[in-house]
């Protein structure tokens, strides 16, 4: 007891404790009741429940302390004595009321951080720059601060088909816009992919960017004005039947260009999507409930390292600054980077990914193909070739008979060879 000594000490009644509300959060108390005494902090005062909160807990006569924390209902004590306050865990506290007063009641109780964690975390500031994409990533020192010298990272895996580095930015409609546009029409298949804040039927858009087999084109429809860009061409390219758009994960897009733009894609591949239907034919038809990212899917079928995927980091707290970054104006190189490699590797990816999806089909045509030439003569001249091949019947257990047929005796194998025929009822 002869650390209590040094303190100023008052004893508080349970309804003055009530008056002084949130001014009681962080008062050091040794709570007494007929049985035991407990020495803590004050944390919590339900009013309504009738209960009183201390952590920090301890023996006043030892000073031994113990973990967690401990309610006690206002009936079972019987006196307070404030020893003191704990000002830097009242901060907190009064730092999450004032959360909640904002925010609203959380459904997950929000975990506190002990102070000695806490005083580590304030000093650790953020580098929004580097978080951003601002600027390129660097190697750190043992002190935590970026070093100045880049190094150069490997080489990306070899290309599976022509693949774009270079990038332009288009930011006025005249001759390059115009050239741009040939270059695109000129193509077979291009990539696309759009940034901006809040993308959908209510965001705006800051960036379109398109890669086709040799160049990348940024087009900056912020400087340029969406709607005159539409209508200079690019409405025309993203409408066109004949020009095949790979996009990944193209909802949020659509919803944008439909509802603001009345464009509607046409002639689309999604790369997102084709994961997802070769999930289902791998797995009985059962479809995923999360969908990939496009960084996991080239890491994953390009072999890709993360030195070459652009990562776009948003922050939910922070969501209208962090995506504010598009519209920065010159956009910092680091982030032309980014664009260009949000459609630099989606001609590749639809390459593997449709050839993986067609991996069933060639299957099929291989055993067509040996069908007949793979059998003797006399084997040959058995086969009916409006029969499928056994071959092929032999990958799944269960056939179908697939049509109810009258067969012309007199004709050995034509297109007409049946007449489909309602299927009869069973008496």
């Amino acid at each position: 007891m002869e650390f209590l000594t040094e303190t100023e000490q008052s004893v508080l009644t349970i309804e003055q404790i009530l008056e002084l509300g949130d001014d009681s959060l962080g008062l050091k108390v040794i709570v007494n009741t007929k049985y035991n005494a407990l020495m803590g902090v004050i944390s919590c005062v339900l009013t309504a429940r009738r209960l009183l909160t201390i952590e920090k807990l301890s023996d006043p006569k030892t000073g031994k302390k113990s973990m967690g924390m401990r309610h006690y209902n206002f009936s079972e004590i019987t006196s307070v004595v404030v020893i003191g306050v704990d000002k830097k865990f009242r901060e907190v506290l009064l730092k999450d009321i004032y959360q909640e007063d904002k925010r609203g009641k959380q459904l997950l109780m929000k975990k506190l951080v002990p102070p000695h964690l806490a005083e580590q975390t304030e000093e650790y500031e953020i580098d929004e720059d580097l978080l951003l994409g601002r600027v390129g990533h660097s190697p750190v020192d043992r002190n935590g601060k970026r070093n100045d010298v880049q190094l150069s990272p490997p080489p990306p895996p070899p290309p599976k088909i022509q693949r774009p580095e270079k990038w332009i930015i288009i930011d006025s409609i005249g001759d390059a816009f115009k050239k741009a546009i040939d270059v695109i029409h000129s193509e077979k298949d291009i990539s696309v992919a759009v940034e901006g804040k809040g993308v959908g039927r209510s965001g705006t858009l800051a960036w379109l960017s398109i890669a086709t087999s040799s160049i990348i084109f940024l087009f900056d429809m912020v400087k340029i004005g969406p709607s005159k860009a539409f209508e200079a061409g690019l409405r025309e390219v993203l409408m066109d039947g004949s020009l095949l758009k790979i996009l990944h994960d193209c909802r949020a897009v659509e919803d944008m260009l439909h509802h603001q733009f009345e464009i509607n894609l046409n002639n689309v591949f999604d790369t997102q999507a084709a994961e997802v239907y070769l999930y289902m034919i791998n797995h009985k038809d059962s479809a995923p409930v999360f969908a990939s990212g496009l960084p996991s899917l080239l890491v994953h079928y390009l072999n890709l390292s993360k030195h070459h995927i652009f990562f776009s980091r948003v922050r939910e707290e922070c969501l209208d600054n962090d995506e504010s970054v598009w519209f920065e104006r010159p956009l910092p190189n680091p982030l032309c980077e980014g664009l260009a490699r949000r459609v630099m590797y989606l001609r590749e990816l639809r390459l593997i990914l449709m050839k993986l999806m067609m991996v069933d089909l060639v299957q099929i045509t291989n055993l067509y193909l040996g069908a007949l030439r793979d059998k003797d003569s006399a084997t040959v001249g058995t086969i009916e070739l409006h029969v499928v091949p056994a071959e092929v019947q032999r990958l799944r257990r269960h056939r179908l008979n697939n049509c109810i047929s009258v067969h012309d005796p007199y004709i050995s194998c034509s297109k007409d060879t049946f007449t489909i025929l309602p299927r009869r009822k069973s008496k």
